[in-house]
Formats: C-alpha cells, structure tokens, sequence
C-alpha cells in the first residue's frame, strides 16, 4: 500500500491532511512501513515492497524530487546515515530528511557535528543503530511531519525507555494532537515552529541547556 500525504496540510486542501497515517498504521502487527526521502528512494521502497513477503505501507514524499542526494539499496529495518557526528543525533523520516541536512549544515559553522539519521523503517525501528548513535551522544532531536503521538518521535521516546538509555537528553518536533487548518505548508510549519529555523533556534538553545 502507498499512502500520498499530499500536500499534508497544504495546497489539497482539509481532505489531504496527511497527519495520523503514521499514527493509525503503527498499531497493526507484522507491517512494515517505510519513509523515502526522495523519488530515488521511493523506487526502491517499492523494489523491496514488491519482494517483500508481508504488508507494506509506504509513505511517500510530495516534492521529493528537489532531494537529490544518493539512496542505497534498502535492507529491512535499516536506517542509513547521511553524516556523522558527536555532539547531537538528528532522527528524521521522509520529506524532513531535507530539514535535517539543512540543520547539520548551519549546526557544523557553530561547530556543533552532528549525527544525521534517515531512519527510512518506521516500523522496524533500526534500534541498534539509533541506541547507538544516541549513545554515543547523549542528546537527540526527532523531526517527523506527522503527529506527535504514535509515530516516529513516540517510537523513539520507546526506545530510550525500553532500553534503559540513562542520562538522555531529548526535543521532539511534530504537528500537536490537534487538527490542523488549511494553509501553505511554508505557514503551517513556521506556525507550529517546524520550520528550518525555528528547530535551528531550538537546537542552539537545547545544546546550551
């Protein structure tokens, strides 16, 4: 199954919210359900759908095209690491991607090298690689375009918690529990502060604290 978050909140209108998908698909047994980043990664996702033998949902990005960076090849419940750093894991999925690239790059002229994170699975979690990472830095932050409850910033909140990951610190970046009015997804998101410069901010003063 493939599910269009459309314009999520944006120029299709109310009845294209893409928000709880996420959310309402997490709950199902045995599904598998994937986020590309871009085109490139959505054929991919959808060579390994094809040869996969279980339910697949894929959420796929509107706008990916402007995400050229590269995509390697897809292996079930595996994340993949687009930089690498020691101060601050970033854990996004899908079109936020392009939001966390965007962050290293300011974050690196503060001199703050950062771990980026596409977790690409929603469901599996690649939990080994992610403990590890926030391991390693003992803070993370989480960017996802769906809602705050039951999709990937709760997966991650799990995660901590599950296994016993002590001394973490934590920020989370999602739509509120909460329906969302029509706009421009440029205005939605700079109104619930998911904008690129908003979390920039937010980061600067969470790495302070």
């Amino acid at each position: 199954m493939c599910v269009d978050r459309a314009g999520l909140v944006g120029n299709d209108g109310e009845t294209h919210q893409g928000l709880y998908d996420i959310a309402f698909f997490r709950l199902i047994p045995n599904i598998t359900i994937m986020c590309p980043k871009n085109f490139k990664e959505l054929e991919l996702m959808m060579d390994f759908a094809l040869n996969y033998n279980g339910p697949v949902v894929i959420r796929y990005p509107r706008g990916g095209e402007s995400n050229s960076i590269h995509s390697k090849k897809i292996t079930l419940g595996k994340s993949e690491l687009l930089n690498s750093g020691k101060d601050l894991t970033i854990i996004c999925a899908g079109s936020t991607v392009s939001k966390g690239l965007e962050l290293v790059d300011k974050l690196n002229k503060d001199n703050i090298s950062c771990d980026l994170i596409n977790v690409r699975f929603i469901k599996p979690l690649d939990t080994t690689n992610i403990i590890k990472s926030i391991n390693k830095t003992k803070k993370v932050i989480v960017i996802e375009d769906g809602t705050i409850i039951n999709g990937l910033c709760t997966g991650i909140k799990e995660l901590i918690v599950d296994n016993n990951l002590i001394n973490i610190k934590s920020s989370y970046y999602a739509y509120p529990d909460n329906y969302i009015k029509h706009g421009s997804i440029k205005d939605i998101e700079k109104k619930y502060k998911l904008d690129v410069d908003s979390i920039y901010k937010d980061i600067k003063e969470f790495i302070k604290k």
